[in-house]
């Protein structure tokens, strides 16, 4: 049985039916996990809920139920398949619930002897592509102690490799690594990579990796274009966002690992998603272009920059407070013009100064007199860079949010549930609530709202941040719940947070922060971290985490409708601090 998030009362009730008074059959649901399920841990969260006045057992060990009916616990798992069974009991009535649960076999040690060499662990898993004189690290794993080398086709054998000590390794021996510098190698084939090991009883054993390596020609260049609006990552595994890339921009290739291609620019090097790259024929020259000197206007919202170009190239923004500075970095850019007319008004610019940095390099460096960062974009368009830095907007202080434009985001939707509270809560369903209740407070304080959805669909990061620039957005508001991990303490993580990437939105962040934690909820902090939303530059930003689903007592005030308002409330007044803060 389920309940719509709405209705969210489970107490034992009764109807009368002929006069005769009968009790509704005893029910147990599993939300989490699913029935069938893998996971890479020694541990899994289940969470759900029964009847309040039954008996739960989980693997015949008794559960502690929650008033609400609901349910939290973490199972040992052993390796490969296991059985859990649920069972809710209550006088005469039993019901019964089966998980099977998969776990991943851990890595472990293999004996000394004999001799054996892992038939999966081995690295590169898939092809790679290096340039002559680029590093290539390889690794395998095999019984400890042994004496091990690799060899690549055509490039050389008997490489020598080290065995990592257990500290790098999560206790795990026997795992070798090995590094070479490639040069005056073989260029555009597939190379293989073989490895060997001598183990301790003096056998031998080989194996290849799964991937080649492919040498990328020095003479002739790679080029691609890129698909859509992406991110330029730091790494070639992990999110680290260095800087967001439009689409149609044309990139060097030097390399390629994990799903992503390394790109050349210039002092520095970056990566990007293979599939968000088409790659332009060979011969295709390097991107190169000219840009023009900025052509200034301004509106009353925006101090707005123009630049010709001639291709859409990458670009970098650093930025500085006090003074507030921006650097504009356009990669394989020539400037072409040193004229610039002010316009005739104030413009907000202390100073601006252009200058041509390592060759290929394009810098405009722009110092403002305004006092704090309100919000930037760089965009291409009609044979144009355009550089908008956001100007302070008129806050009228007998009403802060008096015509202030804020995009309220509800987190998920659609297909994106999110966090499941052991009731069969759904985040989802919970962020819009919220995000209705927080528009309607910020209307009545005749602030212009825009929602990033309307209803339960599903709506992509890009273009929630697009709906929120069209409409020329000064905030943007990501509503939140926690939950944690499918092997996490549900009962150990409890509490409300709000995050910044960009330092302009710290003291946004915390403007909220502190009237969440005066509802009831637990600390969980203020944090800096990186996500797709407070990476955005066209507005202020925050993301607000309300607290865990996925923790009973917090399920329940969540699942409120009158702690949901409180909630909303407490955003607001955070809102209105901040614009308050920034009255001049």
């Amino acid at each position: 049985m389920r309940f719509a998030a709405n209705a969210i009362s489970f107490f034992l009730f009764t109807f009368t039916l002929l006069g005769q008074e009968l009790q509704q059959p005893l029910y147990l649901e599993v939300t989490f996990p699913q029935h069938s399920d893998t996971i890479n841990a020694d541990k899994i969260r289940l969470s759900g809920y029964t009847d309040p006045g039954a008996r739960l057992t989980i693997n015949k060990q008794q559960i502690q139920l929650f008033p609400q009916g609901s349910f939290v616990s973490r199972v040992a798992l052993q390796e490969r398949m296991n059985q859990i069974i649920v069972v809710a009991r209550k006088g005469d009535e039993t019901v019964q619930d089966i998980l099977f649960i998969y776990r991943t076999p851990v890595l472990k040690t293999f004996a000394e002897k004999p001799t054996r060499i892992d038939n999966l662990l081995a690295e590169p898993e898939e092809d790679i592509w290096l340039q002559q004189h680029d590093y290539l690290t390889v690794s395998f794993k095999a019984s400890p102690g042994g004496a091990a080398k690799f060899s690549v086709a055509k490039i050389g054998k008997n490489f020598p490799m080290i065995e990592k000590t257990p500290a790098e390794t999560a206790g795990v021996r026997g795992i070798y690594e090995g590094v070479i510098k490639v040069n005056d190698a073989p260029e555009n084939q597939p190379l293989d990579i073989t490895f060997e090991i001598q183990g301790l009883d003096g056998k031998k054993k080989r194996r290849k990796a799964p991937g080649h390596l492919y040498i990328l020609p020095q003479n002739i260049p790679l080029i691609g274009k890129t698909l859509v609006d992406t991110w330029i990552q730091a790494s070639s595994k992990r999110y680290l966002p260095i800087t967001r890339l439009p689409d149609s921009v044309a990139v060097h290739i030097i390399g390629r690992a994990n799903g992503r291609y390394k790109i050349d620019l210039e002092n520095r090097t970056g990566w990007i998603d293979i599939k968000d790259v088409k790659l332009a024929p060979w011969g295709t020259p390097l991107p190169r272009t000219t840009i023009g000197a900025p052509q200034i206007d301004y509106t009353p919202e925006w101090l707005h920059l123009t630049m010709q170009i001639n291709r859409p190239m990458p670009f970098f923004i650093k930025q500085s407070e006090h003074p507030l500075k921006l650097e504009l970095q356009v990669i394989g850019a020539q400037q072409a013009s040193h004229w610039i007319t002010y316009p005739n008004g104030v413009v907000d610019i202390k100073n601006l100064s252009m200058n041509q940095t390592g060759g290929h390099i394009f810098q405009l460096t722009l110092e403002l007199e305004q006092e704090y960062n309100w919000g930037y974009r760089c965009y291409y368009q009609d044979g144009a860079l355009h550089f908008l830095i956001r100007r302070p907007p008129f806050i009228n202080p007998d009403n802060p949010l008096d015509g202030l434009k804020i995009a309220i985001d509800p987190g998920h939707g659609g297909d994106e549930i999110g966090a499941i509270s052991p009731l069969g809560v759904k985040e989802k369903d919970i962020n819009k609530q919220w995000a209705d209740t927080l528009a309607e407070l910020l209307r009545a304080g005749s602030a212009q709202v825009i929602k990033t959805r309307q209803g339960d669909e599903t709506v992509s990061l890009p273009q929630r941040i697009k709906t929120a620039e069209a409409a020329d957005a000064l905030l943007f508001i990501s509503l939140h719940n926690n939950g944690v991990t499918p092997f996490g303490n549900a009962l150990g993580a409890s509490g409300t947070s709000t995050y910044f990437t960009l330092p302009q939105n710290r003291d946004l962040a915390w403007a909220i922060y502190p009237h969440m934690v005066e509802l009831g909820l637990q600390p969980y902090g203020r944090i800096y971290n990186s996500y797709f939303v407070t990476n955005s530059t066209s507005f202020l930003t925050t993301l607000v985490e309300g607290g865990f689903l996925t923790n009973p007592h917090e399920e329940q005030k969540l699942s409120d409708p009158d702690f949901i308002r409180q909630m909303a409330r407490a955003v607001y007044n955070g809102i209105v601090d901040f614009i308050e803060s920034r009255i001049e």
